[in-house]
Parts: structure tokens; sequence; C-alpha cells
């Protein structure tokens, strides 16, 4: 499926082999369309893979019980300049999220990054933008990446280089790696709904984070403070398992660890029991980075990475890096022509 026109080179043909002249990059996460961005505009012409039917990766948005429900990033911030010009320049359907984040001791978590704000449409929307005027293969699972010296081969066709925004074990497992370039957790994800507005301790605050990993929630929250999301008189909360429960229920069914999650939930906002009216489960096997620093991993050449495996798992450190790893290959191939 494209996505739009970009740069292309005519193409040239190798035996049964396709030599493209584009770079191949393999995941629609956010990194890995900053990345076709930022290459398509030097005028280097990219292909992306996508194993899943949509782009974005864990920017991901849901409707659920007529409800639009962000189910992977929550909120964004922006801290430099060239992020916030990026959102204002493609993203202008944004409004701030005012009400607080508290912590397991009912204190306001102040976020060094800044104010925190969601998209209108779902926070979705950015990737949609962003993929615009980029070559995309949906439901495209890449197999194998054969490396011929200067060049890569992928499907049966060669590109100038190839770039992964996968988490860090899958990229190990593309490239053939030694080690994965950093360890990821996964997180169990529960999407919860009350009859009535503002049951329990809603009014408080945005949602509640639990530091440590250790709790059976690591986060939980309203999704009825993004105006516009919610319809009829109920209220939606997000709820992000702890660390090591969600690596206990990893594998495990929705109805083994959703009971358990739903009561810590209620007693973490003071919601009185029977006024859930639906709760769905999902599964994020590779939710963030574990690690602070990512590991120094020897690539192929014509090999690059980027995204979370090796900056910080928020949306504008990934952004940034998806355009660092443009950079990365804008080197390589001038050096290789």
């Amino acid at each position: 499926m494209r996505y739009g026109d970009c740069p292309r080179e005519p193409d040239v043909y190798i035996g049964a082999v396709k030599k493209t002249g584009a770079v191949a990059i393999i995941g629609a996460g956010l990194s890995g369309l900053s990345c076709g961005q930022a290459l398509v505009a030097a005028g280097v012409p990219v292909r992306i893979f996508e194993r899943s039917g949509a782009v974005g990766g864990r920017c991901a948005t849901q409707l659920w019980q007529g409800h639009l429900v962000d189910i992977g990033v929550q909120f964004f911030t922006a801290q430099t300049p060239e992020f916030k010009k990026e959102l204002l320049t493609r993203l202008r359907q944004f409004r701030p999220i005012v009400s607080p984040i508290m912590d397991e001791h009912d204190q306001i978590i102040t976020d060094t990054a800044g104010p925190r704000f969601y998209v209108l449409q779902g926070n979705n929307y950015f990737a949609h933008v962003l993929s615009h005027g980029l070559d995309i293969r949906l439901n495209a699972e890449v197999g194998e990446v054969k490396f011929h010296g200067n060049e890569v081969e992928i499907e049966g066709e060669l590109y100038r280089a190839v770039v992964s925004s996968l988490p860090g074990p899958l990229s190990r497992r593309l490239f053939s790696l030694a080690q994965t370039p950093a360890e990821f957790e996964p997180c169990l994800v529960a999407l919860l709904e009350y009859a009535g507005a503002e049951p329990g301790r809603t009014r408080d605050c945005y949602g509640r984070v639990f530091a440590g990993g250790k709790d059976t929630i690591r986060a939980s929250y309203c999704e009825n403070n993004k105006v516009g999301r919610i319809v009829g008189h109920k209220t939606v909360f997000v709820v992000e398992a702890g660390a090591e429960y969600s690596r206990q229920f990893v594998h495990s069914p929705s109805d083994a660890y959703l009971p358990a999650l739903i009561k810590r939930h209620e007693e973490m906002w003071s919601i009185p029991e029977g006024q859930m009216t639906a709760a769905y489960g999902y599964c994020w096997p590779y939710a963030r980075s574990s690690r602070d620093f990512p590991r120094q991993v020897t690539l192929p050449p014509g090999a690059f990475i980027c995204g979370d495996s090796r900056s910080p798992s928020t949306v504008e450190n990934v952004w940034a890096d998806g355009h660092i790893a443009a950079t990365e290959v804008a080197t390589y191939l001038a050096s290789n022509q």
C-alpha cells in the first residue's frame, strides 16, 4: 500500500533480483516514519515494510465501545525547537491535558519534559500524518535480510541500505546479531469502562503511576481527560500492568490477568465494585526498553537501527532518533557511491 509519492529511481533487474535504488526501512513506527521522511527530504528514495495492517507501532489508538482510546502512547511532550516545529507544521489538532499525574503517595508528578498533550483524532493520527508521501508496504513481514557487499537483499529486491526501527530483540533476529541492542519489557494493558462520569477519585487527576515495577499496576490513566474521546455517560481507563506482573502473564489469555488488574485499579481510584460495564485486555510484547543505556552492537555494513533500541521511549526521542539514523544512512550512501 502506498501513502503517496516519494523520490524513486528506475528499477533495474539483475537476473531475477530487482535493484530498487532505495533504502529499506523495517517497521512503520514513529522512528521508522521519521527516518523515512528525513531521507525523502534529502532526496533518498525509501520503502517501508510494516508487518501489521497499520502505521504507528506502539503509538496506537483504538475505537472501543464507541470510545477513541489510546492503547499505546498516552500523551506527547515537546522540549526541542525541532520537534515543536514538526508538530506545528504537520499536526495542529493537539490539546493539553490539564489534570496532573500522581504517584502512589498522592503527590503530583512534575514532568520535566514540559506540558502533556494529546491529539484530538487519536494519538495514532500523528503517525498517519508522518506516513504521507512515503512508499509503505503494509502486512509485509520481512523474513530475512541478506547482505551482498554494498547492497541489501530483502524479499528478492536489492536496496542500498536497511534501517530497523523494530524493538531490540527483533532487530537482533533480523540482522543475526550476537546480542540485542537493548532488552525490552512486555506490558499488559487493560481498557476498562465504567457507568457514569467521574467514579471514585477520578476528579483528582488524569493518571496514577507506581514506580519500581513491582506493583500489579504500573500506571492507570482516565481517558475522560481527553475531551471529545469518550461517548455517553461513561468513564474509560487505560491500565498498564507492572513489569513483573506483565512478565508473569505475557503469554496468558486476558481472563487470567484482568481480574487482579481490575481489583488493584479500583483500589487505586476508590471505585466501588459493580460499576464496571466492559473490559478488554491487550499485550505489548515489547513495550519499552528496560535499559537506560543501550548496548553497542556491531551491525553489518549497510545496516542501521533507530528508535528506542538506543533512545528513550518517548515520542519526541524516537522521532529525533529517526532523523539521526537518516543522517547516518545518508553519510554511508555518500561514501559508497
